[in-house]
């Protein structure tokens, strides 16, 4: 298991890696008492245990669902582009929206967006040509409690990690 801080939600290896190494997640907001899903690219900070996604403020209705309602989860479900085996792991949390450095917020996080999508790099180097989409709000998320299959068999219960 892994665990920086004594804070952190410990998880089992192949829990990190699916966090690491899957391109997407489902990211659920509320909105009116009714659940909101996009796709998202996440970043896991293992130093935190936090998880962060980013936004384009052309897209900003996520950002507004937080601001109402902090209660958020991240279902990672889709190993398709990763090296993980077929996972399903859940994860439910607190968010918080963060737009206070529309333009250069979001840079600290390149690193994770490179390990990801290599290619990112092409599309910075043509940034003032697409400069809303780069005008992003960071929404940071600490997770309360996850859930995980191993191999994706949601017929049997979850391992239950956290609250």
């Amino acid at each position: 298991m892994h665990q920086a801080r004594s804070d952190l939600i410990p998880v089992p290896a192949w829990v990190r890696e699916t966090f690491d190494s899957y391109l997407v997640c489902e990211f659920t907001t509320v909105k009116s008492g009714k659940p909101v899903t996009l796709p998202l690219l996440p970043f896991y900070l293992p130093d935190s245990g936090k998880f962060v996604v980013t936004s384009s403020i052309l897209f900003s209705k996520k950002a507004e669902n937080v601001r109402q309602n902090p209660k958020v989860s991240l279902l990672f479900s889709n190993p398709e582009g990763s090296k993980a085996g077929k996972h399903a792991v859940l994860v439910q949390g607190m968010a918080h929206a963060d737009d206070s450095d529309l333009d250069h917020g979001w840079e600290k996080y390149l690193g994770y967006w490179r390990k990801k999508e290599p290619y990112i790099d092409a599309y910075l180097a043509e940034r003032e040509k697409f400069g809303w989409f780069w005008k992003r709000i960071v929404v940071q998320v600490e997770p309360k409690k996850i859930l995980a299959w191993k191999n994706g068999d949601t017929s049997r219960s979850p391992e239950v990690f956290g609250a």
